[in-house]
């Protein structure tokens, strides 16, 4: 293994050198010192959903960047239970709804979630994922925070020297709260439940809630708990019959996760010039999830697939397979369960400062994830019964036929255990360690009034690793889906035709853990999914900030360096590669005050995004389900872009706007997933190799049209984002365009409000086109319709203190489908997530 150290140690010194420098000089400071300038943002008294879109706009308004908020009216009052949900508000921001049908990640302005940088306070959140085919990225599930935790979000869609870098699509900054901005004894108590349309379980979940702070205001703390088990299902038709791997079958994906969160935080600030603040949180998932299909296998030999079916009339034209007919053979039952989980903690001190003309900000931290499937339990069962056959059709465009002859799918006894397997008990730990410096200067060098200034240390460190594991002889013998029943999962039909079984018999996925963890004979680590990813970055920036009578804004520039290195194994062999790259990312953000109420914007910067890290790790990742090897290299260049905006916003009352937005995105450099494949032997099997290529550029653009407004107790707000873009690809014979993975060309949502003292009620419709991503299903990218999702919020105000709300998520059952991305359209997956309804009350002191 490589000799080469992570070197926290210089970090921490250097750390405690600057935070030692900082306070020695502020205490020495007179306690008379001038106070921080403060923005030039209006002072808004929040009540409500009214007051909450209010001051977001207010944030709008007065920013100096291309900027949209959420806001917090208070805690608990977060205008949806889930963070992503509400991004979903902000015009060009597109969320894709998860396993559970719940929002997850989140797109900005049509390009990729992986190029969307999320922050908390200003700096990384850790994040490993715990899906078995998610892919080692940077992207953030924002589903993991409790919303009450959260004061605000900020959307940056033009970047400033000052921000970190690493949002090409743009960057999610969440705001937690401190307990000197809030009232001494601030109590909130909170329990709700939650009803699954296509599930016979509930959830549940409570939050507490409490911030103090002494008579002087000058010491605080908060501190908060939070929990919640949130039942989550996906009844869905898999058709797999023109992938490398073939094959198609009728599933249900169920978890029942359970989230727990501990916030505390301390805040110390002796004297009007200096403030402290120490922050500490962490976010235990526990996202156990059994997967359950009742399949027709293809496998890798379309021909030796072919000869077993009679009356085929229909043939993929990728692989050749049969794609309907009567297949003389019998289903194949597969279960995969995970112990799925991920842990993600943050701990940071920062010190605030100002002296005579300036100010200093500190910061050093660190954030951690850990976590991963868990161990993926494979389990196959296969019918006892004789002469079966399946009646099959995967060519249809919105469903599919798959209907077994002489099985019966919901009996328990009638199927054995046929093998088993842990074969990727996978493991992810994400970690970054971080210190850095701000420095304000005010100034008067004409129109600039500001002068910023600061450098940032970060050592990140990701390893990901698999273990094969072996159990006792015979552990299968004998065992039938009987000795692990649990019901059977009465399927939607979502996605099925004909004489397709609705009714499957399913096994409890905690007993099939249960029983294997028991048999477990050993384990060893898989050297083909050995990686640990380390960088070593630097980043140094100078901004100045400018205003004048009828106009704002700031111009800077941010240099960033970036060492990268990679520890795997090359055969049995320990192997270690490098690499660097710098970047120097200039930003210039312009506000004119055409009128007193109209504001004409015009941004430019370069920007970067770091690839995620299933591109850098050299070592090889195996499916044995699909048939491939997945590696990357540590060689590949970040993600680039120019990026250019000029936007109207016309704001006709103090919570009123209408506002047109032009973007433009020149991308100069990206990375395209999976762009080199070829055939190998490995094992014994033919495989298919796949890694990451360096794309030729590209073009991204668009509108984005935002109107909002209120009157008296009615408001209602709608958006539309259009985008259009492409990537060049070098296909061997020519340059071609080809789609970006993550961008709709349309989205829209719109939403209405009724606010008294006595109720508060929301409706909201969100809606975006056609695109390409991830699939939910056996991995890989693949192509999404269209779809539109209608929620609605209930909240009765039963006193000063005690709110009884009722919400629902996808009121109207949408389900979601993808399709092969190439000249066969036929549906590849359709999910049925079923519509969430939640019950909470809530009180307040």
């Amino acid at each position: 293994m490589s000799t080469k150290t992570f070197k926290k140690g210089v970090l921490a010194s250097s750390i405690a050198m600057i935070l030692a420098g900082v306070t020695s000089q502020a205490m020495a400071a007179e306690e008379a010192a001038s106070e921080i300038n403060k923005d030039q943002v209006e002072v808004i008294q929040v009540t409500g959903i009214r007051g909450s879109l209010k001051k977001a706009l207010n944030n709008k308004r007065f920013s100096d960047a291309v900027v949209d908020s959420i806001s917090a009216e208070d805690i608990g009052k977060f205008p949806d239970r889930n963070i992503a949900e509400s991004l979903q508000r902000i015009p060009g921001v597109t969320i894709a709804r998860n396993f559970a049908g719940e929002g997850g990640n989140v797109s900005i302005r049509g390009t990729n979630p992986e190029l969307t940088l999320v922050t908390m306070n200003g700096n990384y959140l850790a994040s490993t994922g715990w899906f078995s085919q998610q892919p080692a990225s940077r992207s953030f599930d924002m589903d993991l925070l409790p919303p009450e935790l959260v004061a605000g979000v900020d959307v940056y869609k033009s970047p400033m020297a000052s921000l970190d870098e690493g949002g090409v699509g743009g960057t999610v900054a969440v705001r937690t709260r401190k307990p000197l901005e809030l009232d001494a004894n601030t109590l909130y108590l909170s329990a709700e439940i939650q009803d699954n349309s296509i599930s016979d379980d509930n959830g549940q979940g409570a939050t507490g809630f409490y911030s103090w702070k002494n008579d002087s205001e000058t010491f605080g703390l908060l501190g908060s708990i939070s929990t919640l088990e949130s039942v989550g299902r996906a009844h869905k038709a898999e058709n797999y019959m023109d992938d490398g791997w073939a094959g198609a079958g009728i599933a249900e994906f169920k978890q029942d996760r359970k989230r727990t969160a501990y916030d505390l935080t301390l805040q110390y600030a002796p004297t009007d010039s200096l403030s402290m603040n120490l922050h500490y949180l962490t976010i235990d998932l526990d996202a156990a999830n059994t997967n359950q299909n009742y399949l027709i296998i293809a496998g890798t030999d379309s021909a030796a697939f072919n000869a077993n079916v009679t009356g085929a009339t229909k043939f993929g034209p990728e692989n050749g397979f049969a794609l309907n007919g009567k297949y003389a053979g019998a289903a194949f039952d597969d279960t995969n369960s995970r112990n799925a989980e991920t842990d993600t903690g943050v701990i940071a001190y920062e010190v605030d400062y100002s002296g005579d003309g300036y100010s200093i900000n500190a910061k050093v931290g660190n954030t951690n994830a850990t976590g991963g499937d868990g161990g993926n339990y494979n389990v196959g069962w296969a019918s006892t019964n004789a002469n079966q056959s399946i009646d099959f059709d995967m060519s249809g465009h919105d469903s599919m036929l798959l209907s077994p002859n002489n099985a019966d799918a919901s009996n328990h006894a009638e199927y054995a255990m046929t093998n088993a397997s842990v074969n990727a008990a996978g493991y992810r730990e994400d970690d970054e360690t971080f210190a850095q410096v701000d420095i304000n200067f005010d100034v008067e060098l004409g129109p600039v009034s500001n002068i910023k200034t600061g450098a940032k240390l970060r050592d990140h460190e990701f390893t990901s690793y698999s273990n094969k594991w072996t159990f006792e002889d015979g552990f299968t013998d004998g065992l039938t889906k009987a000795d692990f029943a649990d019901g059977t999962f009465n399927h939607s039909g979502v996605g099925l035709s004909g004489d397709s079984p609705t009714a499957i018999a399913r096994v409890d996925g905690n007993k099939i853990r249960t029983y294997m963890d028991s048999v477990k004979t050993g384990e060893t680590l898989n050297k083909d999914s050995f990686g640990v990813i380390k960088e070593d970055i630097f980043a140094a920036y100078v901004q100045g900030d400018f205003s004048g009578d009828d106009y704002r804004g700031n111009i800077g520039i941010r240099y960033v360096k970036t060492d990268t290195s990679a520890d795997y194994f090359l055969g049995n062999d320990p192997a270690e590669e490098e690499s660097d790259y710098s970047d120097w990312l200039p930003s210039f953000n312009l506000a004119l005050d055409l009128d007193s109420d109209l504001i004409l914007r015009i941004s430019a910067a370069k920007v970067m995004s770091r690839p995620n890290y299933s591109f850098l790790n050299p070592a090889a990742s195996v499916n044995e389900t699909t048939k491939r090897i997945t590696k990357g290299s540590i060689k590949l260049e970040p993600y680039r872009a120019n990026q250019y905006d000029i936007g109207l916003e016309w704001y006709f009352n103090e919570e009123s706007l209408l506002s047109a937005t032009l973007f433009s995105k020149d991308i100069s450099s990206f990375i395209i997933p999976g762009a080199n494949e070829e055939k190998i032997q490995y094992k014994g099997e033919e495989y298919i190799l796949s890694t990451p290529g360096q794309g030729l550029g590209g073009q991204l653009e668009g509108v984005e049209l935002q109107y909002q407004q209120q009157m008296g107790e009615f408001g209602w707000s709608a958006n539309l984002t259009y985008t259009d873009g492409y990537g060049l690809q070098d296909n061997g014979s020519e340059i071609v365009k080809a789609p970006l993975a993550g961008m709709s060309k349309i989205s829209y949502n719109v939403s209405a409000f009724y606010e008294t003292d006595l109720v508060s009620t929301r409706l909201a419709y969100t809606y975006r086109d056609e695109f390409i991503a991830q699939s939910t299903g056996i991995g890989g990218n693949t192509g999404w319709d269209a779809h539109g999702f209608l929620d609605a919020n209930v909240t009765w105000h039963a006193t000063e203190g005690l709110d009884v709300s009722l919400e629902a998520t996808n009121i109207l059952e949408e389900t979601t489908t993808q399709r092969f991305v190439s000249e066969f359209d036929a549906m590849r997956l359709a999910a049925d997530n079923g519509r969430n309804i939640y019950l909470k009350v809530s009180y307040r002191l």
